[in-house]
């Protein structure tokens, strides 16, 4: 049956609206010293609350961001990080829980854009038809090309 508009209750107006607040990310740490990854209360810890979950994690040094990466086990690849060819150069690490796994590898690619940290050498990488600036600059190119056209026949 469908409601008639004037029926409708005050009740359904004043329903709350769904927020999408922490569809993506739930939970992050804030900068925490990179000694805790020797600590086995800690490990025993941070597994439990990443089980079921995948993670984008960064590193810092001292409150320069470092490093960016993801993982689906955060704390062996923290840990990793502790013996790699980046031991030595971050002594901060944040971790953020992310729900969907599939949008991972975007994330990453995200943060490696727009925070360009040093200890990453690979920036990330998009399908052709998400690279946004070649189709700006086809668009460009033809409004130029439309103007000089324009100025050719008033000569």
């Amino acid at each position: 049956m469908k409601r008639n508009s004037a029926a409708v209750g005050q009740s359904d107006k004043q329903r709350p609206k769904r927020s999408n607040k922490g569809a993506l990310i739930k939970g992050m740490s804030k900068r925490l010293p990179a000694e805790l990854l020797g600590d086995s209360s800690f490990r025993d810890g941070l597994q439990n609350i990443m089980r079921g979950y995948a993670g984008v994690y960064a590193l810092y040094k001292k409150d320069k961001l470092y490093y960016v990466g993801l993982a689906t086990n955060l704390y062996w690849r923290l840990r990793s990080h502790t013996r790699n060819k980046h031991k030595g150069k971050w002594n901060y690490f944040a971790i953020f829980r992310v729900n969907r796994v599939r949008f991972l590898k975007d994330m990453e690619t995200l943060l490696l854009q727009v925070a360009k940290p040093p200890g990453n050498s690979v920036t990330g990488h998009l399908q052709r038809d998400a690279d946004l600036t070649r189709v700006l600059k086809k668009i460009h190119r033809e409004k130029v090309s439309g103007l000089r056209r324009i100025e050719r026949a008033w000569r």
